[in-house]
């Protein structure tokens, strides 16, 4: 089973979806990005509730594109999970088995069958109304997942869940995900969830794809600042080139001349470069790639895990105007003492994870 998104294009007033992409047997595609960025719309082309302007949507390489959506045999969990409060569990799973004419035996068999997988055996015969949040999640995958659909479309379905609950039921899609080859489209604005249920990532702006990787490759290794920023995985700062050297390229940059260990895949006149958190220490270390900086403190925030020193640095426009500043953040252990606001300080940046986005 694979699905292919080759040239969709879909237009509405003066915004454009625009996509392609692939996801193969058993993977999970996660489809990311802030509000209005076209996720939605996306999913609904796939599954056949928007229709194509233009492009080719093939399932196991049949053009599926001109299919009405219950052709398709493409199943989705909305956000607000369209359960039929007037069936019971069993009645729900049993919908899309019910327009597909499954004898009544064999019903009562793939609905056992699903409650087991969504670990909610004897379940069949509960009203909608008497389930838990997470129980309605999991009936909502497994009447998704019953029909043994082609594709498998999931729109933010944890979205309404208390934040203790949300893990809980990513830690348990990921296990009923193992047991099924469909290719799945895992739709969320949350880069955490993105990052923890998708083999890929596909990062959306403005109706597009602006970059794909695997969670690793795109919170360590972003290629363009709207990546890094979005996934929170360090800091973009502006830089001029100073030249190549046998180590990598020579910027200036408002941390200092620091070497960045990265051929240019674009040009150099739109680069800034990225340093992820875990580049900078507040402990000078003993390797030789690291470079020492200062800047100001202006505060520290407490998240539970770990402090954020907000910090400004001289601008690399204004190296000599110290009131010529630009805001920075540090990552720092849940124990190390926080500097005083108003301190100057001194840190240690490892030039060899530094690298150049667009």
């Amino acid at each position: 089973m694979s699905l292919d998104v080759i040239g969709i294009k879909k237009t509405y007033g003066d915004f454009t979806v625009s996509l392609d992409f692939s996801v193969n047997k058993g993977e999970t595609l996660t489809l990311v990005g802030p509000s209005g960025s076209g996720k939605t719309t996306a999913l609904n082309l796939v599954a056949g509730l928007a229709e194509l302007d233009t492009g080719k949507l093939l399932i196991d390489g049949e053009d599926a594109g001109s299919l009405p959506c219950w052709k398709r045999n493409i199943s989705v969990v909305f956000q607000d999970l369209a359960l039929f409060p007037h069936l019971d569990v069993g009645g729900n799973i049993a919908y899309g088995l019910l327009v597909r004419k499954v004898p009544k035996k064999e019903r009562k068999r793939i609905i056992d069958s699903a409650l087991e997988l969504v670990r909610l055996p004897g379940y069949a015969s509960r009203r909608i109304h008497t389930l838990s949040g997470g129980e309605k999640q999991r009936v909502a995958i497994a009447r998704a997942l019953a029909c043994k659909p082609s594709a498998f479309l999931l729109d933010e379905p944890f979205s309404s869940l208390d934040t203790p609950l949300r893990k809980e039921m990513r830690r348990e899609f990921l296990e009923i995900r193992s047991r099924s080859e469909a290719p799945c489209i895992f739709v969320t604005h949350d880069r955490e969830e993105a990052a923890m249920l998708g083999d890929r990532l596909s990062l959306m702006s403005e109706g597009r794809i602006i970059e794909t990787g695997t969670a690793t490759e795109l919170f360590l290794n972003p290629k363009t600042e709207f990546g890094a920023r979005f996934f929170g995985a360090g800091q973009v700062l502006p830089c001029g080139i100073l030249g190549k050297r046998d180590s990598g390229t020579e910027v200036s940059s408002p941390l200092g001349i620091l070497t960045v260990p990265q051929e240019f895949e674009f040009d150099p006149k739109i680069a800034k470069i990225f340093i992820p958190h875990d580049a900078i220490v507040l402990q000078k270390p003993s390797e030789a790639a690291w470079k020492a900086f200062s800047a100001k403190c202006t505060g520290a925030i407490f998240d539970g895990s770990k402090h954020i020193l907000k910090l400004l640095l001289n601008s690399l426009e204004n190296r000599q105007c110290p009131e010529e500043t630009l805001p920075f953040e540090v990552n720092t252990g849940p124990r190390i003492a926080s500097p005083a606001p108003g301190s100057e300080i001194k840190l240690w940046v490892d030039q060899s994870l530094l690298r150049f986005v667009k």
